[in-house]
């Protein structure tokens, strides 16, 4: 996968992580505590890593 594609689904699963966030907070789950750490974490690691590799070609 490019870096550019990579970054864009990353982009991608941003925006879709933020509406579940968002529909999860107005209709007030109590899974959005575990929602929101899990789902930050996951995208953390996937931008550090997109960023990681990306500075090893360069």
């Amino acid at each position: 996968m490019t870096r550019k594609k990579s970054g864009l689904v990353l982009l991608i699963l941003s925006m879709v992580y933020a509406a579940v966030i968002a529909l999860l907070a107005v209709s007030d789950s109590s899974a959005l505590t575990a929602v929101a750490i899990a789902g930050g974490a996951l995208l953390g690691i996937g931008w550090a890593t997109v960023g990681y590799l990306s500075n090893q070609k360069a």
